[in-house]
């Protein structure tokens, strides 16, 4: 479990937090990072899989939350065609 910042502060510097906050800009550490080493080893194994894909995939096509995604949130009205969506989306399942 993480810290508080009041946690942080009561055993370093303020100016060391800070230090590390301007080094995360430049070279970003914790889930983040580890989202992208994970979009490397799927996009890696997607596009040299036995069938290779029209179009190369990127390591943020499998990454949920990436700064290159722009995707809007689908919301419908219908319940079961949410989860339809969802589960077509993830898993390529069409609805029955």
């Amino acid at each position: 479990m993480g810290k508080t910042v009041a946690q942080l502060l009561s055993e370093i510097e303020s100016s060391e937090l800070t230090e590390w906050l301007a080094f995360d800009q430049i070279e970003p550490f914790g889930d983040p990072r580890a989202d992208l080493r994970m979009g490397l080893v799927c996009s890696t194994v997607a596009n040299h899989s036995l069938s290779p894909p029209k179009k190369p995939h990127r390591p943020s096509d499998y990454m949920l939350f990436s700064p290159e995604r722009q995707d809007k949130p689908v919301l419908l009205q219908d319940p079961k065609a949410q989860s339809d969506l969802i589960r077509q989306a993830l898993f390529g399942v069409k609805p029955s």
